[in-house]
């Protein structure tokens, strides 16, 4: 009597189209910051890129309320109760998107990033380049936003550093193509694995426009309006 064939391995979508644009546009445009502000000396050129950065990562908070599950705040922050639960368990199935665990990492990522983003909106060099909106603060308050800018760098290189490492490990040492997935979108599984959080819901186009919307007004205000967005933050 033959053997039965085994089950060929499957694929289930885990990201959509517009978190996997937001990553990859992410990546390149901090690569784009450090290389205008460090190597090739273009303060202008690195201030426009972070305003655009700055509207990219409004877009993601928006989709983190209103997007597909797996880029969903809801769906993947956890308390602390049930990050422990998570660590202490067996493994007994793949988490589709971002598990427990690294939801800390997720978000020490984008809060860094912010805080970059943000505190360089009101920086100085002291000599030709200048935030938006540091004209509407004191010079105490854009020398404090300067040196946030700098040493906040330095936790943004060691978030950036632990990130890797950590897709490296599972991606060699685990064997769970998460590169591949943030690429094609789709996981692939073998046909005994057990999926954790079954069945996704993606989001369409009407919430990618509205999430898209908000991005792009950030950019355009802070980069045409910079009085306005002022005054509605109560700057001087």
């Amino acid at each position: 009597m033959s053997n039965p064939t085994p089950a060929k391995p499957r694929h289930i979508k885990v990201w959509d189209l517009p978190i996997r644009l937001f990553h990859w546009l992410l990546v390149i445009g901090i690569f784009a910051m450090w290389l205008t502000a460090d190597v090739l000396d273009r303060l202008g050129l690195h201030m426009a890129i972070g305003l655009a950065l700055l509207g990219l990562i409004v877009f993601r908070l928006v989709w983190g309320v209103i997007g597909s599950d797996t880029a969903r705040f809801t769906q993947f922050v956890k308390c602390p109760r049930s990050i422990l639960a998570y660590l202490k368990q067996p493994k007994t199935g793949v988490w589709l998107g971002h598990n427990p665990l690294g939801a800390l990492s997720v978000l020490a990522m984008l809060t860094s990033i912010l805080v970059q983003l943000v505190t360089g909106l009101f920086a100085n060099d002291q000599i030709y380049n200048e935030g938006p909106l540091s004209d509407y603060v004191s010079e105490r308050m854009q020398d404090l936003m300067s040196a946030i800018h700098q040493i906040n760098f330095y936790v943004l290189l060691a978030l950036i550093a632990l990130h890797l490492v950590a897709i490296a490990f599972y991606q060699f040492k685990k064997k769970e193509p998460l590169v591949q997935a943030m690429i094609t979108g789709q996981r692939r599984l073998q046909a005994d694995e057990k999926v954790l959080n079954p069945n996704p819901r993606f989001a369409g186009w009407i919430a990618f426009l509205i999430a898209a919307g908000f991005g792009v007004t950030a950019w355009y205000l802070l980069h045409s309006h910079a009085p306005l967005v002022a005054q509605w933050l109560g700057l001087k």
